[in-house]
């Protein structure tokens, strides 16, 4: 699909998602931190956990079956899959891959026409809080999210859209220590538009973004910047940025940084193997600070075929053995405090913009409209 069907296709998912409800008003300041667990309930914990050893699991088995849409690509998938079955060998899953936008799509027409396929939605913030805004998530709390003897780094279950937020990732400007000595490394986002030494390998594509005209982590940094540090930046900045024309990648990726093909890209993620020291690759957070996604989201569809079986799937997201794996595997920073994140993406090691939770992504959604009609990114 072409950059320009991609902005399309998001406009109408957007356009949809905002006749869910109301979107709040510019943030005033910034709101480094996600909010804090609440106290667990143990009564609440216990009844719960009584109903999903005698009647939810036992029925998830008879199912057998879960059928996953999600944006997880080869690695990932075939992971999760893996370890779920470790502890659930009765239960198959099988994964529907498409982009996130696509998926949300597939769902809503599936569920209008009364055919409903999908038993579980995972990807990104924007995508799994849509499907929620349109109705299409069951409101299901996993036991484990209940469980009182479980620390959490944030509240694990989101107030609003009620899906779990299992990771979060930090996202600033990976750079190519090879390429760029460290007395040019840039400590404001103003320096990549205002030092002749960034205009002009921005002007030469050897700075890549993440496309701001799809639900990606692009977005975000345009939020932060022109919303929540409206003063200090705001649209002047990113009229200025887009008018440098940055070389746009359509996916979250920043192997073109470490193996050189780039200078630096803004907004792509943190790889595990980059933590251990043996890409020459390093990520910054420019001022006013990165930005941090919670991810991945899962979400039970509402009116699931394999309901049982998709709730047993999700609560598995919350276990430490899936967590650790993560961290192993893809530098994520688990919701669970239990697990020790790696330092370069734990979020409460930078400084962060504000917090990627439902408030924030509905006023991201709001920016990604206004991105899209700009048109500021149409090169």
């Amino acid at each position: 699909m072409t950059k320009g069907r991609w902005a399309a296709a998001l406009a109408t998912l957007l356009i949809s998602a905002a006749v869910v409800g109301l979107w709040p008003e510019r943030p005033s300041a910034q709101q480094p931190r996600p909010t804090a667990p609440a106290a667990p309930d143990p009564a609440k914990f216990q009844a719960a956990m009584g109903e999903w050893k005698s009647k939810i699991v036992p029925a998830a088995k008879k199912e057998g079956e879960v059928i996953w849409y999600s944006c997880a690509q080869a690695t990932e998938a075939e992971g999760t899959i893996r370890l779920f079955n470790k502890v659930y060998p009765d239960i198959q899953v099988s994964q529907v891959l498409g982009p996130g936008y696509q998926m949300v799509e597939k769902i809503s027409t599936e569920a209008a026409a009364g055919r409903l396929q999908a038993d579980v939605y995972q990807c990104g913030g924007q995508s799994g809080r849509t499907v929620s805004w349109r109705g299409l998530a069951d409101d299901f709390t996993p036991p484990t999210a209940l469980d009182p003897s479980v620390k959490w780094r944030w509240q694990v279950m989101n107030s609003e859209t009620k899906l779990a937020g299992v990771f979060a990732s930090v996202s600033g400007l990976a750079i190519n220590t090879k390429l760029v000595p460290p007395e040019r490394y840039p400590k404001s986002y103003w320096d990549l538009v205002r030092d002749p030494y960034w205009v002009d390998l921005i002007k030469r594509k050897r700075v890549a973004f993440t496309d701001p005209r799809i639900a990606n982590i692009g977005v975000y940094h345009i939020y932060g910047l022109k919303e929540v540090n409206a003063k200090d930046f705001g649209e002047p900045f990113v009229r200025e940025f887009a008018g440098l024309k940055p070389k746009l990648l359509g996916f979250n990726e920043s192997g073109e940084v470490a193996r050189g093909e780039l200078h630096a890209m803004l907004g792509g993620p943190w790889r595990a193997e980059y933590s251990m020291g043996a890409l020459p690759i390093t990520k910054l957070c420019l001022e006013p600070g990165c930005v941090s996604t919670q991810s991945p989201l899962f979400a039970v569809v509402k009116s699931a075929p394999h309901p049982n079986a998709a709730r047993v799937f999700v609560d598995f997201m919350l276990s430490r053995e899936y967590a650790e794996w993560r961290v192993q595997g893809f530098a994520n920073t688990p919701a669970r405090a239990d697990v020790a994140p790696r330092p370069l993406d734990d979020p409460s090691k930078f400084k962060l913009q504000y917090a990627g939770d439902d408030k924030a992504e509905r006023q991201i959604t709001e920016v990604l409209k206004w991105v899209i009609a700009s048109k500021l990114f149409d090169y």
